[in-house]
């Protein structure tokens, strides 16, 4: 109990430092931190990574023509299988940036790995420009091989799009049985997800379900 209680004094250190750390980088340097956090977007540590976007995220609006153009600039460049130019267009869904639809959309050719598209389509579906890839998705889901490597990743893009059919695509994945533990839990994170960005999808729900059965497929 001991050894449990230090590690989650650890952990929680560790955690204040790293907020710490986020606020004094926007306090005292605003949007002007965009160029050096971009550059640590491509740094070996995930956890300089992850302070990086976290930076980007919290200024929001004050780096988005910034964003914007680097995001541009980045896939007319080409480069393949860009992983920094990943984080930059995840944050660009999370931000709203439709402006960048079809540069989003053009960004999927550059990545050979369905790990990384995916990513790209999950910022197309917050953007609203995703339905086109709906059934590739549902295949993935339900039919594919894939389903058993990324069928929970697959489930939270899914929940992003605006199809009601997609209600019934994930409850049919939490029947199915090919899904176990944390995986399954994403899957219902993402059903809850779909009720929460449109309630009236709650109604779809339990006409599938049930009233009775409705917390069993969200969380």
């Amino acid at each position: 109990m001991t050894d449990e209680r230090n590690s989650f004094e650890i952990n929680d250190n560790q955690s204040d430092k790293r907020e710490l750390l986020i606020r004094r980088i926007i306090e005292e340097k605003g949007a002007d931190a965009y160029d050096e956090m971009e550059k640590l977007l491509n740094d070996e540590d995930s956890n300089v990574r992850e302070i990086a976007i976290e930076v980007l995220y919290r200024l929001g609006d004050k780096i988005v023509p910034r964003l914007e153009k680097t995001i541009k600039e980045r896939v007319r460049r080409g480069e393949k299988n860009d992983i920094s130019l990943l984080y930059l267009i995840d944050l660009a869904g999370d931000l709203g940036l439709s402006k960048l639809n079809s540069d989003i959309m053009k960004a999927i050719e550059l990545y050979d790995f369905e790990e990384a598209q995916l990513v790209v389509y999950e910022a197309l579906a917050k953007l609203g420009a995703g339905e086109q890839f709906y059934p590739l998705l549902r295949y993935m889901l339900l039919e594919g091989e894939e389903r058993f490597m990324y069928g929970a990743q697959v489930a939270m893009v899914l929940s992003y799009l605006d199809i009601p059919e997609v209600v019934n695509d994930l409850v049919h994945a939490i029947d199915s049985g090919d899904f176990k533990d944390e995986e399954l839990d994403t899957i219902k994170q993402a059903l809850s997800n779909m009720i929460n960005l449109r309630p009236s999808y709650k109604e779809i729900l339990i006409g599938i379900v049930g009233e009775e059965n409705f917390e069993m497929y969200v969380r």
